[in-house]
C-alpha cells in the first residue's frame, strides 16, 4: 500500500463503522436499513479508490474504476429512497417493493447500456506510472449524458422531497435534522460538480487527486456530524465502542503509513531487511503506546458530542446548590423560572404545581386565568411514560383538552418539561418559543431532561420538609388544645375545693345556736379559702400575662441579695441558702424582674422539697437542708443553677412538672414551674432538670445576645 490511499482508508473506516452502527441501532426500521446502505455506498466508493491507488497493474485499476463508476451513478438513487424515509415517511406507497425497483431501474438500465465503454479512465499520479487514480471522461455519448441527467434529477428530487417535508414535520429536532441533511447533500453535490468541471484546468492529475481526497474526507465528516451532533440516530450505546474504535483505527493506520512505512523503507534500503514479522512487531508496539491516549480521546469525544451539557454544568451546579436548602415554594419556583428563562433564552416559562384539593396541576401565579391541567388527562399519562422533555408538536392535539390546547397555542408553547421523582409527577414546566425565532436543539432538550430529573429531587425534598412542618404545626395546635383542656380542668378543680369549703362554712354560720368560738373558726376558714382563691387567680394571671422581656445590664449580686431575703422571709426552718457568682457572671444582660420571679419560684419549690423530706424521713432535719444558687458564663451564654437536697422528683413525673396545675403538694397550685418555664422561654433561654432522691438541680441557660 502507498500513502496516497491513506485518506480513502480513513474515510472507509469511518463510513463503514457508521453504516454498521446505524443498521444495528434498529434493524427493523426501513429508515435505518436504507440510510445504512446509503453510507455503505460511500464506503464502497472509498474502498474502490483504495484498490485503484494500490493496484500493481493497469487492468486491476481499471476494473476497480468501472465498479466505482457504477457506485457514482447509483448513489443518487439511494439518496432519493432515503429522502422519502427521512426522518419520517409520509408516502405509503414506499412500502411496496415495486416502487424501489422503479427508482433503481433507470440508472441500472443506463449503466447496462454504457457497458463496457464506461466514461471513466485510469490516470497515473506519478511519473513512474506505478500509482493510479481515476477521472470521468466527459463525452456526448447518449448513455453517459442520460446518466448525468438522471443523477442530477435524482439529487434535485431528493432535496425537494426533504425541503417540502420540513413544514409537515412536527418536532423541532426533525426539522433541524432534515434541514441539515438537505443542505449538506446540496453542498456535497455542488462541490463534486465544480470539482469535475475544473478538472480541465489542472495540469497534473495529482492536483485533482488532492481536491478529490478533500471531498472524500468531507463526505465522511458529514455523515459523522449527522449521526453524532444532529443525532439522526441514537448511537450512544456504540459510541465508546464502534466510533471510538474507528477513530483509533484510523489514527493507527495514519501512523502506520506515515511512520512505519518510512521505517520499513529505510530498513529495506539501508540494511536490506524486509520482514513482515518486524512490521508486525512495530505496529504492535505503536498500538500499545497509543492505548494511554484512548481515555483522553473518549473524554474529548464526549465533550464534542455533549458540548452544551458541559457548558451548562457550572451554572446548573450553582442553582442545584442553592436548592439544597429548604425554600418556600414561591422562591423555589422563582429560581427555576429565572434559570430556564435566562439559559434557554425563552420568552416565558409557566410552572404548574400539583394541587391535591382540586386534583389538578395549577399555575403557581395566583389570580391568573390560565386553565389547570387535570391529573387524569392523557397529557399526564404521556409525560409520566416519557419522563423527559417533550416537544409540544409531538403531542396528539386531538386528545388534548380543547381549552388547554388553545391556550398553549396562543402562548406559543414549545417544550413541556415534567418534574418526575420516582414515577411521581410533581410539577410541569412549560417553555414558550425562544427569542429571535430560534429553535430548541436536541442537546437543549437533553439538558432540559437532565435538569428536570435533578430539580424533581430537590422539589421532592422541599415537599417532605413542608409535610413535616405541617405535621409539626398540627401537633403544636393539638398540644395547645390539650394544654388548654388541662388548664381549664385545673382551674375548675382548684377553685371548686375552696368554694366548697366556703359554701359549707356559710351554711353552718346561717344555722342557729352556734357557739361564738365555732363561728370565729368558720370565719377564719372563709378568710383562708378566700385568700387561697386569690392566690390561685394571681398565679394564673402571672402565667397568662408574662410581659415582654426588657433587657438591661444589671449586677447579679444585687439580684441574689433580694432573692435570699425573699426566701428567708418565707423559710421557717432555718434552711441554709448559699450563692456563688463567678467573675464572668457578675454582670448579666437580661430582664432582672422576670429572672428574679423565676428564681424565686425555684427557691420556694426547693424549700418545699426539703420540708417534704423532713416529714417523710425521720433521720433528716430541716436544718440540714441546703439550697445553692450558682451563676457562671462563657463567651455566648449565662448559666444559672439551683440545687437542693430535698425529697427529689420521681422519674415518672419529670416530664410533667412544667405542665400547668400539675402538683404533688396538698396546698400547691401547680403553676409555679409553669411560670418559670414561660419566663425562661420569654428570655430566649432553656431550662433543664436533673433529680433523684436527695438531690434536685434546675439549670437555666440564657443567651448573652438577645
Amino acid at each position: 500500500m502507498n500513502p496516497y490511499s491513506l485518506p480513502s482508508i480513513i474515510s472507509f473506516t469511518v463510513n463503514f463503522s457508521l453504516a454498521l452502527i446505524v443498521l444495528v441501532d434498529n434493524t427493523k426500521s426501513a429508515l435505518n436499513r436504507w440510510f445504512s446502505a446509503f453510507i455503505m455506498i460511500f464506503a464502497l466508493w472509498n474502498i474502490s479508490e483504495v484498490v485503484i491507488l494500490n493496484s500493481d497493474s493497469f487492468t486491476t485499476a481499471r476494473i476497480a474504476a468501472q465498479i466505482l463508476y457504477r457506485i457514482i451513478f447509483l448513489a443518487p438513487a439511494f439518496f432519493v429512497v432515503v429522502a422519502y424515509h427521512f426522518p419520517k415517511n409520509f408516502h405509503k406507497h414506499l412500502t411496496r417493493p415495486l416502487y424501489y425497483v422503479l427508482i433503481f431501474s433507470l440508472p441500472i438500465i443506463l449503466l447496462s447500456m454504457s457497458f463496457p465503454e464506461f466514461q471513466i479512465e485510469v490516470i497515473p499520479l506519478s511519473k513512474t506510472h506505478d500509482v493510479f487514480y481515476y477521472q470521468l471522461k466527459y463525452s456526448f455519448s447518449l448513455p453517459f449524458v442520460l446518466l448525468l441527467i438522471t443523477a442530477l434529477g435524482y439529487m434535485i428530487w431528493g432535496d425537494v422531497l426533504l425541503i417540502k417535508k420540513i413544514p409537515r414535520l412536527r418536532t423541532i429536532r426533525q426539522k433541524s435534522q432534515t434541514r441539515f441533511f438537505a443542505v449538506g447533500m446540496i453542498i456535497i453535490f455542488f462541490v463534486y460538480i465544480v470539482l469535475n468541471l475544473l478538472r480541465a484546468i489542472w495540469a497534473q492529475a495529482i492536483s485533482y487527486y488532492f481536491v478529490s481526497t478533500i471531498l472524500t474526507l468531507i463526505i465522511a465528516a458529514f455523515f459523522f456530524i449527522s449521526i453524532i451532533q444532529f443525532k439522526f440516530f441514537n448511537p450512544s450505546r456504540y459510541l465508546t465502542g464502534g466510533i471510538t474504535y474507528s477513530i483509533l483505527s484510523s489514527i493507527v493506520l495514519a501512523i502506520y503509513f506515515l511512520v512505519i512505512k518510512g521505517i520499513n523503507e529505510s530498513l529495506v534500503t539501508w540494511l536490506k531487511i524486509d520482514s513482515y514479522v518486524l512490521d508486525g512487531l512495530v505496529i504492535f508496539a505503536l498500538v500499545i503506546l497509543i492505548r494511554p491516549f484512548e481515555h483522553r480521546l473518549h473524554e474529548q469525544l464526549d465533550r464534542l458530542i455533549h458540548r452544551n451539557i458541559h457548558q451548562n454544568r457550572k451554572t446548573f451546579l450553582k442553582l442545584y446548590r442553592e436548592l439544597q436548602t429548604y425554600l418556600e415554594p414561591e422562591e423555589f419556583f422563582a429560581k427555576i423560572k429565572k434559570y430556564l428563562t435566562r439559559h434557554f433564552n425563552v420568552e416565558r416559562v409557566l410552572i404548574f404545581n400539583y394541587d391535591a384539593q382540586s386534583l389538578s396541576f395549577v399555575e403557581i401565579e395566583e389570580g391568573t386565568s390560565i386553565p389547570a391541567i387535570p391529573a387524569n388527562c392523557s397529557l399526564i399519562s404521556i409525560l409520566k411514560s416519557k419522563k423527559q422533555a417533550v416537544e409540544f408538536y409531538e403531542l396528539d392535539h386531538k386528545k388534548m383538552i380543547p381549552k388547554l390546547g388553545d391556550f398553549w397555542e396562543t402562548i406559543q408553547a414549545r417544550v413541556i418539561l415534567p418534574l418526575i421523582y420516582e414515577d411521581e409527577l410533581l410539577a410541569i414546566c412549560i417553555l414558550t418559543r425562544k427569542k429571535y425565532g430560534l429553535d430548541f436543539s436536541q442537546d437543549e432538550l437533553e439538558i432540559l431532561s437532565i435538569f428536570g430529573s435533578e430539580i424533581a429531587g430537590a422539589l421532592k425534598r422541599n415537599r417532605i420538609i413542608e409535610d413535616l412542618r405541617l405535621k409539626d404545626h398540627q401537633n403544636y395546635q393539638l398540644e395547645k388544645l390539650a394544654t388548654l383542656g388541662r388548664l381549664t380542668a385545673g382551674i375548675a378543680h382548684e377553685i371548686r375545693n375552696p368554694l366548697n369549703t366556703i359554701s359549707t362554712a356559710v351554711e353552718t354560720l346561717l344555722k342557729k345556736d352556734i357557739p361564738p368560738k365555732d363561728q370565729e373558726e368558720l370565719k377564719r376558714f372563709i378568710m383562708e379559702e378566700t385568700a387561697r382563691l386569690n392566690r390561685i387567680l394571681n398565679d394564673f394571671l402571672n402565667l397568662s400575662r408574662i410581659r415582654p422581656a426588657q433587657i438591661v445590664a444589671f449586677d447579679s449580686e444585687n439580684l441574689m441579695e433580694r432573692l435570699i431575703l425573699s426566701l428567708q422571709s418565707s423559710d421557717r426552718h432555718a434552711i441554709e441558702i448559699a450563692t456563688k457568682i463567678e467573675p464572668r457572671g457578675k454582670i448579666i444582660r437580661s430582664d432582672p424582674d422576670l429572672l428574679f420571679q423565676a428564681l424565686l419560684n425555684l427557691g420556694l419549690n426547693a424549700i418545699a422539697a426539703i420540708v417534704d423530706r423532713c416529714k417523710k424521713e425521720a433521720d433528716f432535719n430541716c436544718k440540714e437542708g441546703k439550697i445553692h444558687f450558682k451563676i457562671s458564663a462563657d463567651t455566648n451564654h449565662y448559666y444559672i443553677t439551683v440545687q437542693d437536697n430535698g425529697i427529689g422528683i420521681p422519674d415518672e413525673i419529670k416530664d410533667s412538672v412544667f405542665d400547668p396545675f400539675f402538683t404533688t403538694k396538698e396546698e400547691g397550685t401547680g403553676l409555679g414551674l409553669s411560670i418559670v418555664h414561660q419566663i425562661v422561654d420569654t428570655l430566649m433561654g432553656q431550662i433543664r432538670l436533673e433529680s433523684h432522691y436527695g438531690h434536685t438541680e434546675f439549670a437555666i441557660t440564657l443567651p448573652k445576645k438577645i
